[in-house]
């Protein structure tokens, strides 16, 4: 039987994820304070551990690099219900295998959990990540050669194609069917999908989302990035019924934003393989929509820019035959001063 080492300050919670966890089939060892959960791995086999953000003793931040330097051979599961999207970032950079928020879901930490030992016995999910590293590395380099000096004028004019390559790429690198991006119309305050992959065009044409309004619409309200591994368990958005067209019930939705305002959002949806995303694919997917909102940045910069280009050229046109006029003033007025009385 495959042990789980569960560490939290929180007592009720060590007795939730204990019961839970022992009815799909696990043995749970519980721990409130770091040294007890350093004396626990020394005294026996752990396969897992599930370890608390904040604790009294210790940030699980600050632990999680012990874990992994003592007992690198065990995954390691980071949960929180404080902690924000870039806690979840730090902790995957930090060597976890999977970041998720409280309250639990606790079916989705029993996979978790399974996914972690399976993932640990073939080797690690380190193959993948570099896989899917490798495809981002790639991605960078495309979308870098697809800038020139030569054509920068018309880039900037219509990135139409940008956008689209980007939505190529994310699809590519996260593995998914459908990506998808919307762009808050204004003053109705209502999004619409600019580009897309994976949808019916006649779908693209009609989809609109009040801001505030389903998940793409709370995604431009609140400016942060959503990750749902299980939309069916969702507390806030499980109650809707899922359209045919997505395959799986793991999505993910973050912000466009320029100068501090949300612009519009990404969706990413149906992965592949059938699985759920994780932290980690959510951190390369809010990589790839900072392109995007650099991208719409520059473009309003440039029509800035253009706009006051124009300005000053017909600035200087007003200018110009102003001084023409001036100048046939000037010409009159001396030929009425050749002209005028003779003493």
């Amino acid at each position: 039987m495959d042990t789980v080492l569960v560490v939290d300050d929180d007592k009720m919670f060590l007795a939730l994820v204990r019961e839970e966890l022992t009815k799909a089939g696990f043995d749970v060892v519980v721990a409130e304070t770091a040294p007890l959960a350093k004396t626990v791995l020394a005294q026996r086999s752990v396969q897992v551990i599930i370890m608390d953000v904040v604790m009294p003793d210790v940030n699980g931040l600050e632990l999680l690099p012990q874990f992994q330097k003592t007992h690198p051979s065990i995954p390691v599961i980071v949960v929180s219900g404080r902690a924000s999207f870039l806690t979840g970032v730090q902790a995957m950079r930090q060597g976890a295998v999977d970041f998720l928020r409280k309250p639990l879901n606790f079916e989705e930490v029993t996979r978790s959990v399974a996914s972690a030992i399976r993932s640990a016995r073939e080797g690690g999910a380190q193959p993948s990540r570099l896989a899917q590293l490798a495809r981002l590395q790639g991605s960078a380099m495309e979308l870098a050669n697809m800038i020139r000096w030569d054509t920068l004028g018309d880039f900037l004019r219509d990135n139409a194609a940008l956008f689209q390559k980007v939505i190529d790429l994310v699809a590519s690198v996260l593995e998914v069917e459908i990506v998808s991006l919307m762009l808050v119309k204004e003053p109705e305050g209502v999004l619409s999908i600019a580009h897309a992959k994976g949808l019916d065009p006649d779908v693209q044409r009609r989809a609109v989302c009040p801001v505030g309004e389903g998940i793409a619409g709370s995604v431009a309200q609140t400016g942060e990035p959503l990750l749902i591994r299980d939309l069916a368990q969702d507390p806030t958005f499980g109650k809707r019924e899922r359209n045919p067209r997505y395959r799986t019930d793991s999505l993910m939705c973050v912000p466009l934003k320029v100068n501090g305002k949300t612009v519009g959002v990404m969706n990413a949806n149906n992965t592949i393989t059938g699985g759920a995303f994780d932290e980690y694919d959510l951190a390369l997917f809010t990589t790839f929509s900072c392109i995007v909102s650099l991208s719409l940045a520059t473009t309003q910069l440039f029509e800035q820019f253009a706009t006051s280009v124009d300005d000053l050229a017909a600035t200087n046109a007003r200018l110009a035959r102003t001084n023409v006029e001036l100048e046939t003033k000037v010409r009159e007025l001396q030929a009425l001063k050749g002209q005028g009385p003779r003493g």
